[in-house]
């Protein structure tokens, strides 16, 4: 690592071949950037679309469960519908019967009314007055029979129909559903497929971001190389020609930091000094030494070689022969 005055830093700062490198490693930072910038874009992408991608599968999940239970609903108002038409078989069935009772009543009324009619014989007559009432309260009593199943044959069929057009209605509930949940289905598939694109990319923007971290690698080796310099990842280093304890920082980016004099803001390649103890956790601006300060620095440290030093006892200040006299 090279030893620099400011205005030697500053000169070399300026120069053409410094320029050149400046804007190589400008270009790399940029490109580093951009690549950097370009895959946590598309991770972001790829962590949205699984997302989306696991929602919709969700819901893809939840509709084909809300058509079976649709399915279950139709077979169950089916069953119910079959069980009523059966009921309704059953009580056609009986009404036929007693159709038959009630009709074979009307036959044997009406040919009590026609013996009244047309007989001539009196005994024949009372008889048929007498059967009359009889066989009419009969007749009536069955016919009511006759209406009422009939009514609960009507009533059945009613059931049933009611039953089954609620069963196809969940039926057809059932079918939607289950093509609405196809369709989720797709579309989860087809974002998990663009989930998948867009990491395939991010890795393309991993490999661009390495090559630029790697060409600004190499731009910091070569810094190193023709300029003589320390090479961190923010700051550039020369040793200080007037203070070997110090050294100049160069930052390679703006920053802004802890204050730094009148001002927080860190430019790139604005000169700064900075010591051993806290490096660039304490940036001091680089100020132009005056010959005058310049001077002093050298007389303090002669005086801390060749003067008394405090704590060596009979330790005089000399000129370093050994002679013990002090230097005038």
């Amino acid at each position: 690592m090279k030893a620099l005055r400011l205005n030697e830093l500053q000169a070399l700062l300026q120069g053409g071949g410094f320029t050149a490198w400046w804007a190589d490693f400008g270009r790399a930072q940029a490109e580093q950037r951009e690549a950097g910038e370009r895959r946590k874009d598309l991770l972001s992408q790829a962590e949205l679309m699984e997302l989306r991608s696991e929602l919709v599968q969700r819901a893809a999940m939840d509709a084909f469960s809300d058509g079976g239970i649709a399915d279950e609903a139709s077979a169950r108002l089916g069953v119910e519908a079959q069980e009523h038409e059966n009921r309704a078989l059953e009580l056609v069935a009986l009404f036929e019967e007693q159709r038959f009772r009630a009709r074979d009543l009307w036959y044997r009324m009406g040919g009590a009314e026609r013996s009244l009619e047309e007989t001539a014989d009196t005994g024949a007559r009372r008889q048929a007055e007498r059967n009359l009432p009889t066989l009419q309260k009969e007749y009536a009593a069955e016919d009511q029979k006759r209406t009422r199943l009939w009514a609960q044959v009507e009533e059945t069929w009613g059931r049933s129909c009611e039953r089954s057009l609620l069963g196809h209605e969940h039926g057809e509930r059932a079918r939607q559903i289950r093509r609405e949940a196809e369709r989720l289905f797709k579309e989860a598939e087809e974002r998990r497929q663009r989930a998948r694109q867009l990491k395939g990319e991010a890795e393309v923007a991993a490999r661009d971001v390495a090559g630029a971290g790697q060409r600004v690698a190499q731009l910091l080796e070569r810094a190193a190389r023709e300029f003589g310099c320390l090479a961190g990842e923010r700051f550039l280093y020369w040793h200080h020609r007037d203070d070997q304890r110090l050294a100049f920082a160069v930052p390679l980016q703006d920053e802004v930091a802890a204050p730094i004099g009148p001002s927080s803001e860190i430019r790139a390649l604005t000169p700064f000094v900075v010591g051993p103890q806290r490096g660039v956790a304490r940036l001091e601006p680089a100020l132009q030494a005056s010959p005058a300060r310049v001077e002093e620095k050298d007389r303090r440290f002669e005086e801390y070689l060749l003067g008394s030093r405090p704590g060596v006892p009979g330790h005089q200040g000399g000129s370093g022969s050994g002679d013990g006299h002090s230097t005038p």
